[in-house]
């Protein structure tokens, strides 16, 4: 009977461990939607990406916009499978304190799907809708720059509680907590800023290189598939 018992529990760790991996994958997933979002955002012939309130969204279609902000909220819901991972990783290798201070992640994990609407998506919106008024577009601009402080820190809150899952990380990683090597501590949104830079100084002047902010968003989903190694290594 003990044999039988512990024969189970060893299948329902394993069984445990599988859907692990599997909710990491899914954030990662989450993570690359997002920067799918991104790219409709930024990919466009004369788009500014530096610009908050660009004059060229006058000419890009609303189903850009439309299709980020839905890419917004199915990255958001992927994503939180994937810090689902993440949290039970640190409550394995770590105390009862750094799993704690990642909760706050969750929150910012959740309002990613609002973030990006009001980063990416609000300003095209109202810019347009004012102008299908016949408002000047001066006039709409303006506007648009007005709102802009409103959301402003709302958006700084949900990407602190963001940034606060890849300072738990950093601290696993570099306390050699995780078991994993210290160099996968560019998986996250500071390594695909980075990369980011990269992207930028390589793609100068073309239409992909607009799109170098997209790392950012690819770089939260990385955070999970940090996870995913890290279940692979501890079947």
């Amino acid at each position: 009977m003990k044999h039988e018992d512990f024969n189970m529990k060893d299948r329902e760790i394993k069984m445990d461990n599988v859907s692990q991996r599997r909710n990491a994958i899914i954030g990662f997933i989450g993570g690359v939607i997002f920067m799918i979002g991104d790219f409709l955002l930024y990919m466009f012939p004369g788009r500014n990406p530096d610009l908050d309130v660009d004059p060229v969204f006058a000419d890009m279609p609303v189903w850009r916009f439309t299709g980020s902000a839905l890419c917004g909220f199915i990255g958001m819901a992927l994503m939180l499978f994937g810090f689902q991972s993440l949290y039970g990783m640190t409550k394995k290798v770590c105390g009862n304190v750094l799993p704690k201070i990642l909760l706050i992640g969750a929150a910012g994990v959740g309002g990613t799907t609002l973030a990006h609407f009001n980063l990416g998506c609000l300003m095209p919106f109202t810019y347009k809708a004012m102008l299908s008024v016949g408002i000047d577009p001066e006039l709409a601009d303006q506007a648009c720059q007005a709102i802009i402080p409103w959301v402003t820190p709302i958006d700084l809150l949900i990407i602190i509680a963001i940034f606060v899952q890849a300072l738990v990380l950093v601290i696993m990683l570099l306390g050699g907590k995780s078991g994993l090597s210290r160099w996968f501590v560019l998986m996250e949104p500071i390594g695909a800023i980075t990369l980011g830079v990269i992207w930028k100084i390589v793609f100068k002047d073309t239409l992909i290189g607009n799109a170098w902010g997209a790392c950012e968003s690819l770089g939260e989903g990385l955070m999970y598939l940090m996870a995913y190694f890290y279940w692979k290594k501890n079947p």
